[in-house]
């Protein structure tokens, strides 16, 4: 693992992408864990932080919330520029975050998809914005649309598949997509798909 470090309001967190061959026989990396495809943990941008891996379109990748870091706070989410969810449910959303950038093209929906491992529990966010924009959580003051998935029923769903999608029509966004664990999950595996329509 890379370790790298996202200081925010005095409280250091530590981020890392980990380099690793995907277990397809292809020479790639991905984002932490083992297997997966193609996520580029050099963040591959002079834009977002380091601690933000590169996906790409139709990407599986392997990781685990021990790669990510707790966020100082979750106020940013709640604010009416970003109203991503309500603080209601920062309980789904405490744990370990870690982050996944990829750039949506005009007239798609982006879906990630996050499969947790048995025993995980695990939230999605996905954050989209202009495309001269590049701010993290807790960082983030306003974006065009932020969608969640979460169990919005019971708060604990450990192992359950959670999802969440964003339509761009006649513009292109960046979209920065987290994947956090909830009820304070620090550890554990997931895959996150992404895939366009």
């Amino acid at each position: 693992m890379r370790p790298t470090i996202w200081s925010t309001l005095l409280i250091p967190l530590a981020f890392g992408c980990t380099d690793k061959t995907g277990d397809t026989g292809d020479s790639g990396t991905s984002a932490g864990g083992t297997g997966g495809a193609a996520a580029d943990c050099a963040s591959d941008s002079e834009d977002w932080p380091d601690n933000v891996c590169h996906i790409t379109a139709d990407a599986s990748v392997s990781d685990d919330l021990a790669n990510g870091a707790v966020l100082a706070h979750l106020d940013w989410a709640d604010q009416s520029d970003v109203a991503c969810f309500p603080a209601t449910e920062n309980l789904n959303f405490g744990g370990a975050h870690l982050l996944y950038w990829i750039d949506q093209p005009e007239d798609t929906t982006l879906t990630a998809t996050v499969s947790p491992d048995s025993g995980v529990d695990v939230s999605v966010y996905v954050l989209q914005m202009g495309t001269t924009r590049f701010e993290v959580p807790p960082d983030v003051v306003s974006v065009v649309s932020c969608e969640a998935g979460f169990d919005q029923t019971n708060d604990s769903n450990p192992g359950e598949t959670e999802s969440a999608s964003v339509i761009a029509t006649t513009n292109p966004y960046n979209v920065l997509i987290g994947v956090a664990g909830a009820d304070g999950h620090t550890t554990g595996g997931f895959v996150l798909d992404i895939s366009f329509d």
